[in-house]
């Protein structure tokens, strides 16, 4: 054998040597490598986390479908009356809409609510409204309220989850001045004399009411024009507000728009709880919704979702709608035919019925300022039709008792608006010019299409159009009796069969 023969294993081992030593300097110079090494090699002090592996891992679709489903039910019944708030506050500050005002500003409505009245909640037919919308992230919105005349008037404030957290106004005896809205959280100081009231939320929506006697013109101008006195200004002369261009697409906020079930809802809900805010209490709930890009400050990205998901979110926003549409007939209890729960305009934690206001009317006054009995059935419990006759007989020793005024107002279903009938009569109550009381004292008010025959014709309140109906029987100013619940309404009785 020859010397070169018993050279090249020498040979090979020095090379491999020389490998295994750059090898070793490349893995020291690396921390990675280094644990990954450490790893293998079993070495004590190496960081555990670099010995998982990771592998490509994606949730079954039948789960991936379920969570998205449990998730988006969940964000629609939390944040259905955010994404109401948020819709009428773009559509009633677009400079394009036919009623419109900027960010904390009022718009004074020219009268009582009418069928075209551009009123897309559910409205009284009874007081003048004056509505504004403010943006409390810059700072206070300060309001001034001159001397009102001597008849019922109030402010009401509610957050971007439409609980109601102030109120100025003939029964707290507010007296003429300034008063601020302030942010939750707010440090700063506020001119003197200036009483503060703290939002939930940067999002806040007010509503100014002040009562008239209805289809009487010379009543309803004055209360116009004193509405428009009633001035808001930001405490910082230098904020500046988002605008929306003219232009930009007037939104419809009514539940006839199909966002309300599909997924365009949740970059609505998204842009709520950006602009608005999210209440304290709620936040830990939303947080959840993140990994779905759900959330203030996130982007809706459908695309960004796998099919399953897409289709639990659709499923989601499809059942929750209806479901939250539900609740507005399961809460409080029937008496008589009509709906009797005292814990309306102030929700806490019960949000699938402040989702359920937020979509069925809007707004609601708490308990102590208003009562709303809605009936939707007849004596027999048959659902209410426009081409039925009713009646409702009041007694004279069981009318609603009020410190204010009661009426009984009529809506079309499932729009929730006024009706339009031959004589524009929407309401019928205590101030109702033409009303007649029988002999005993007792009121009968007869709700049909066609005008009754005779004296009955006074207390008419019309139907309007072939269609199913409800009503809302409205106490201000309601007795303690009212808010114990001693008072039961008479049933709506049908009398044409």
């Amino acid at each position: 054998m020859t010397t070169a023969t018993h050279s090249w294993p020498r040979r090979i081992g020095r090379a491999l040597l020389i490998l295994l030593a750059i090898l070793a300097l490349v893995v020291v110079s690396n921390a990675n490598l280094r644990n990954k090494a450490g790893c293998l090699l079993f070495i004590n002090g190496v960081t555990s986390a670099s010995c998982v592996v990771p592998m490509p891992y994606q949730l079954p679709d039948e789960f991936a479908e379920a969570e998205a489903f449990a998730l988006g039910y969940q964000a629609y019944v939390v944040g259905a009356v955010y994404a109401r708030s948020q819709i009428l506050m773009e559509k009633d500050t677009n400079p394009d809409a036919p009623l419109n005002a900027p960010l904390n500003a009022f718009n004074v409505y020219p009268g009582l609510a009418t069928p075209g009245a551009a009123i897309d909640f559910t409205p009284n037919n009874d007081t003048v409204y004056g509505l504004a919308w403010l943006d409390l992230s810059q700072g206070p919105v300060l309001i001034t309220i001159p001397e009102v005349p001597n008849r019922y008037w109030t402010v009401q404030a509610t957050d971007w989850a439409l609980n109601t957290f102030s109120y100025i106004g003939k029964r707290v005896h507010s007296p003429p001045g300034t008063y601020a809205y302030v942010a939750p959280g707010w440090q700063g100081e506020l001119p003197a004399s200036v009483t503060r009231m703290e939002s939930p939320t940067n999002g806040v929506f007010l509503q100014a009411r002040t009562v008239v006697q209805p289809e009487v013109e010379t009543d309803i101008a004055p209360v116009v024009a004193q509405l428009k006195t009633y001035r808001l200004q930001p405490l910082n002369p230098d904020a500046q507000y988002p605008q929306i261009a003219p232009g930009t697409p007037v939104p419809n906020p009514k539940l006839n728009n199909p966002l309300w079930q599909s997924l365009e809802f949740y970059s609505l809900l998204n842009r709520a709880w950006t602009f608005g805010g999210v209440r304290e209490q709620d936040k830990e709930v939303v947080a959840q919704f993140a990994k779905l890009g759900i959330g203030p400050g996130l982007t809706f990205d459908p695309a960004a979702l796998t099919a399953a998901q897409r289709a639990g979110l659709q499923r989601a926003v499809e059942t929750a709608y209806q479901r939250v549409m539900l609740h507005s007939q399961e809460n409080g209890e029937i008496r008589n035919g009509w709906r009797f729960a005292t814990n309306l305009g102030a929700y806490g934690n019960n949000r699938m019925l402040a989702s359920a206001i937020g979509l069925m009317g809007y707004g609601a006054n708490r308990a102590e300022e208003a009562l709303y009995l809605p009936a939707f059935l007849d004596h027999e419990n048959q659902p209410l039709v426009s081409d039925r006759n009713y009646r409702i007989h009041f007694t004279a020793d069981n009318l609603p008792p009020v410190n204010e005024f009661w009426s009984i107002t009529l809506y079309s279903r499932p729009e929730n608006q006024l009706k339009d009938n031959p004589i524009k009569r929407y309401a019928f109550g205590d101030r109702t010019p033409t009303l007649q009381r029988n002999a005993d004292g007792s009121i009968d008010i007869y709700v049909q299409q066609e005008r009754p025959e005779g004296d009955k014709a006074a207390n008419w309140l019309p139907s309007g159009e072939s269609g199913p109906i409800w009503m809302i029987l409205r106490m201000y100013g309601p007795k303690q009796a009212a808010l114990e619940g001693k008072f039961t309404p008479p049933v709506v009785e049908r009398i044409d069969d």
